[in-house]
């Protein structure tokens, strides 16, 4: 595993919330992982659906979202928030996994609409026919629900461009954290980055690193409960992921939190 030693230094020092708990333990053991969540019968017959399309089972492997599924801790009944959706790849393999008594939004930014129109709701809609599935288009600052709305909140691989976008960090933590309910978790997955950089110039590189995303979670008051890393040799985790040869083969992690169970901040 590579050394973090320099970073979670800085994480211990500059979060005084980080102080009042014990870092979860980082797991590298990845194909142990897979085996684990595959055991899962509800995650399995998720990952075997065949209304799914072609092009969204193909990514399953490149993105071992079954290690995904079972982080989030997701359940059948679950109301669960998709930050950041874009296709809705996540979202229906939640919105499976919750069935008909659960409920799944899908948030895209309006940017992102504007780029790519493909993932408007209207356009969606004529693909995506799961009867639990919503769509929010919200700005990152604008993004917000009732309180206790969600079980569980997933980010997956966007988190950095909240930066990107000129969001707000502080402020979107806030707000997810009161949308949980007590219990409820936050999953983040995204692309490594070296912990030395600044937080912009790694968002440059359309990276965060897992150490930033921690500090951030735990100053809004969340228990910070899993860490799970994937290495890659082809990564140095200070160039751009789109870079030919480092393109889906990036360093990249899995962190979940937790609001507490009394529903109050951690401090």
């Amino acid at each position: 595993m590579k050394l973090r030693a320099i970073g979670l230094a800085l994480l211990l020092a500059a979060t005084p919330a980080a102080m009042a708990q014990t870092m979860p333990a980082p797991r590298a053991d990845i194909a142990e992982l897979r085996k684990e969540a595959l055991a899962d019968p509800a995650i399995k017959a998720v990952l075997q659906d065949e209304s799914r399309s072609i092009e969204m089972r193909l990514k399953d492997d490149a993105r071992n979202v079954e290690i995904i599924l079972k982080a989030s801790k997701a359940k059948a009944g679950d109301r669960v928030l998709d930050v950041g959706s874009i296709g809705g790849y996540l979202a229906i393999l939640f919105s499976n996994l919750v069935g008909p008594k659960g409920h799944v939004d899908i948030h895209n930014t309006p940017s992102w609409i504007s780029q790519f129109p493909w993932v408007a709701e209207d356009k969606q809609r004529k693909v995506i026919k799961n009867p639990n599935v919503g769509w929010l288009a919200l700005s990152w600052n604008d993004l917000d629900a009732p309180a206790d709305s969600y079980d569980v909140v997933v980010m997956g691989r966007v988190y950095h461009d909240v930066l990107v976008e000129s969001g707000d960090y502080e402020l979107l933590n806030s707000r997810v954290f009161k949308m949980l309910k007590p219990g409820g978790r936050v999953l983040i997955e995204d692309h490594d980055a070296d912990p030395a950089m600044r937080a912009d110039q790694q968002a440059s590189l359309h990276r965060i690193s897992h150490e930033n995303v921690a500090k951030q979670l735990m100053e809004a008051g969340f228990a910070y409960t899993d860490l799970i890393v994937f290495e890659s040799k082809a990564d140095n985790q200070k160039t751009d992921v789109f870079r030919p040869g480092v393109k889906g083969r990036t360093d990249h992690f899995i962190a979940v939190f937790q609001k507490p169970l009394d529903g109050k901040p951690l401090r």
